[in-house]
């Protein structure tokens, strides 16, 4: 097969939703071009595990910007900016002591009517107030699903909160063999299954690739879906899908950020994952944070939490495309 044959095959399998090759693949949609606004983009730089990131954007207040950084069971941390940058010297640490629910990380959360959500293990954290003060006052409010439906995604919309995590047993790592899709009217409990394989990596059955870790957005007609993909021997990517209807089946669109394993002094050389999308009106741009990880102990060391050499700190990614405040949808987060 010749080079242009290769290249239009490879179009045809990402248009029907079924290519899943582990290189990345150029599809004609903008929202799949993702970059580091600069070269060594970690957040954060201490020593320490540091990942699954919740980022809030509230432009109505003093502080716009709030983000939530898991760390260890016992606490996670707070940090507040009133611009946005990539960089935590432009942000203030609130506490490194922010406690919510004792677990390890927090799958995601949303804000609905002035009161936050938080979701993880099965239970649903709620807090109505300034986060800088719901340390410790976070409450056990609500359940959902987390044997059918685990480290989630969540996105509320027209008073329907949509959740989408994973589903299956991936027997090579603690991912789903596809991403499921309840809804609730409260967010809290009474969740109902729309869709088992709302998010199929694997169409024809097995369990070749490994999912999880969801985040959603609506940009323009199409709600995004950015999720973790791993394989046997592949370690976590973040990959792109899309549909006009949430209540459908998404489309597989490749991959949207990957590692960069063929260096050694990166931050980011052995897997990324765990992103979390919101638009930033001051950059016109969307923004992901995701966990990165490098394993060789260049530039990180030991990590709180795992073996070896190896640091996990928190990237962001920007958007390639712009767009203007106007045209971008309330999303509640």
């Amino acid at each position: 097969m010749n080079k242009i044959s290769t290249i239009l095959l490879s179009v045809a399998l990402v248009t029907s939703g079924t290519c899943h090759a582990d290189e990345p693949v150029k599809t004609q949609d903008p929202w799949m071009g993702w970059h580091r606004p600069v070269d060594a983009n970690a957040f954060i730089t201490t020593k320490g595990n540091n990942h699954d990131s919740i980022l809030f954007v509230e432009p109505e207040l003093e502080y716009p910007y709030h983000l939530i950084i898991s760390h260890t069971p016992a606490a996670a941390h707070l940090w507040r900016a009133k611009k946005f940058s990539w960089n935590s010297q432009d942000w203030k640490l609130v506490t490194d002591q922010y406690k919510i629910g004792n677990h390890y990380e927090y799958d995601d959360g949303v804000k609905v009517d002035g009161t936050y959500y938080i979701y993880e293990e099965g239970k649903v954290y709620t807090f109505t107030g300034p986060l800088a003060e719901a340390s410790g006052q976070w409450k056990q409010a609500g359940t959902f699903p987390h044997k059918q439906c685990d480290d989630i995604g969540i996105y509320y919309e027209d008073g329907v909160f949509h959740m989408f995590g994973e589903h299956g047993n991936f027997p090579h790592g603690p991912d789903g063999t596809s991403l499921a899709h309840f809804t609730s009217t409260t967010g809290l409990g009474d969740w109902k299954l729309v869709n088992a394989k709302a998010v199929d990596p694997n169409p024809e059955g097995g369990h070749t690739y490994g999912v999880g870790d969801a985040t959603i957005a609506k940009i323009g007609d199409f709600y995004y879906l950015f999720c973790d993909r791993e394989s046997k021997g592949s370690p976590y990517k973040v990959i792109g899908w899309k549909s006009k209807d949430l209540n459908q089946p998404f489309e597989y669109l490749g991959i949207a950020i990957s590692p960069r394993s063929d260096e050694v002094d990166d931050w980011d050389n052995h897997r990324i994952q765990d992103a979390d999308i919101v638009f930033i009106p001051e950059l016109g741009r969307y923004v992901m944070t995701c966990n990165m990880m490098d394993t060789d102990g260049n530039p990180g060391g030991n990590s709180v939490g795992m073996k070896g050499k190896g640091t996990r700190v928190i990237g962001t990614f920007y958007s390639d495309k712009t767009l203007e405040a106007k045209d971008h949808p309330a999303s509640g987060k």
